[in-house]
């Protein structure tokens, strides 16, 4: 047993959890289609499946695709699924053993079919290899690591021995490791085998979550965007620090056990959760390929979706940086000309018709920022966040997040900078924080918008702390 900093908390709200047991339902779905959604994107974008967030809901929720997406990566997604569904089923018959059988079946699920790939011979030289699902390898397998050199996993003559080690090892101790720990521990000694010739990360993630479903724990859940992180967990490991990977492990266990709290509780656990919202999905994701060219009512939904999707949430954040800095404020720019006063974008209706002596005033449709979008024809719109004088330096130092929204005819341009000032200069320096081209029909989801108020916020920091 391995004495960490965080297996106590791990134990205490798994205690909680137990004491709200069983959940409502309603609750019971809602959970069970979180985790299925966030395991299923998450462990395959870690080994760089193409489909996004959104396109992973679509495709397990409602059975449909959307964008120039391979059909490998739908084949892959829809397999993994299937594989978790594999290991939920078999957790819930504790007399079963888990054995080398299944651990092959659950390879040969994710890899739909066997298939060549480029791989590194054992002199450095690339060539090709064919890979065969569900049985283990029959030729080295090896990862290049930062350093150029090349880690070699176990030949394929010890691979059965080791496998037998590892389900014997695992027999032995399932009942006295902490269950965490037992799991994070398996999915390590895995790792080091690498029995098969492809999908071994995500056959170590689908045995790991086993052993904690087998034990109603919640599944873990390794964040793609944590990728760097977790890999850094495995070579330390690799190194003899294998409690730092325990204690990787430990801390995504115990955002499933808050996650499944709050929906214990009836709380919501994912703004995309009600089916109002995932029919907004669809409509988002739309599956049709017809082009979508600029008209007043497409400048004026594109304008709205950046303004409330993006913007906002994104200088919600930046506000929370106004106690840096002497001053702060927001600007709007038209065509580069400053808005003297902000207004709020209104809803996308008719008001109803006004009748002054006798006379028919006339609505207009897509009025913003007091500007009638039929009149006139916006082509660049711009919010500022202006966060002036850095408290902490001991020059003047100015910051500026602007979102630029260009307008063309058959698509939008977005494009989020920093730019800051210093009393020693006049030169503004500039920093691009994110930048894309996109058509009328493309929008952002929730999972961009967050990687989007990430990036922007980290540089923030960065700049904050590099400026004192």
């Amino acid at each position: 047993m391995y004495k960490t900093a965080t297996i106590n908390i791990v134990s205490a709200l798994k205690a909680e959890l137990d004491k709200k047991l069983p959940m409502k339902p309603e609750d019971d779905k809602r959970l069970n289609r979180k985790l299925r959604l966030e395991f299923n994107y998450n462990s395959n974008h870690i080994e760089g499946n193409t489909l996004t967030y959104g396109q992973t809901q679509l495709l397990l929720f409602f059975d449909k695709s959307s964008g120039d997406v391979p059909v490998s990566d739908i084949e892959e997604m829809k397999a993994h699924d299937i594989a978790l569904s594999q290991i939920e089923e078999m957790a819930k018959e504790n007399e079963r053993p888990l054995t080398e059988l299944f651990i092959k079946e659950l390879n040969k699920i994710i890899l739909v079919k066997p298939f060549w790939k480029d791989a590194i011979s054992q002199n450095g030289t690339p060539t090709r290899k064919r890979i065969e699902i569900g049985q283990y390898k029959t030729s080295p397998n090896s990862v290049m690591l930062r350093n150029g050199k090349m880690h070699e996993y176990a030949s394929p003559e010890e691979t059965p021995a080791l496998m037998n080690e590892l389900l014997n090892w695992y027999n032995k101790n399932m009942e006295t490791f902490h269950p965490v720990h037992l799991a994070a521990e398996f999915h390590y000694r895995f790792v080091c085998i690498h029995p098969f010739d492809d999908g071994n990360g995500r056959v170590a993630r689908l045995l790991m979550n086993y052993i904690l479903l087998r034990n109603n724990y919640p599944p873990v859940i390794i964040k793609s965007e944590d990728k760097e992180t977790y890999l850094t967990a495995l070579q330390k490991a690799d190194t003899g620090d294998v409690v730092s990977l325990i204690e990787y492990i430990e801390k995504q266990s115990i955002w499933s056990l808050e996650l499944s709290i709050k929906a214990a509780n009836g709380e919501d656990i994912d703004e995309l959760g009600d089916i109002e919202k995932e029919i907004e999905i669809l409509k988002k994701d739309r599956l049709t390929i017809t082009k979508i060219f600029k008209t007043p009512k497409v400048s004026f939904e594109i304008i709205k979706h950046i303004f409330d999707d993006l913007w906002t949430p994104l200088n919600k954040v930046l506000n929370k940086f106004d106690d840096f800095f002497a001053e702060s404020g927001n600007e709007t720019y038209i065509d580069n000309l400053k808005l003297v006063k902000i207004k709020t974008i209104p809803s996308p209706i008719f008001n109803p018709a006004r009748l002054l002596a006798d006379k028919e005033v006339v609505v207009k449709k897509y009025e913003m920022f007091g500007l009638d979008l039929e009149e006139k024809k916006i082509k660049n719109i711009s919010w500022s966040k202006k966060m002036l004088s850095l408290k902490s330096a001991s020059k003047k130092i100015d910051y500026e997040i602007l979102c630029s929204l260009d307008l063309n005819d058959s698509g939008y341009k977005l494009l989020i900078t920093e730019m800051n000032t210093n009393s020693d200069s006049s030169m503004r320096n500039k920093t691009i924080l994110f930048e894309t081209e996109n058509e009328y029909k493309t929008l952002f989801m929730s999972d961009a918008v967050n990687g989007i108020i990430k990036t922007v916020s980290n540089h923030i920091i960065k700049e904050i702390k590099g400026g004192e």
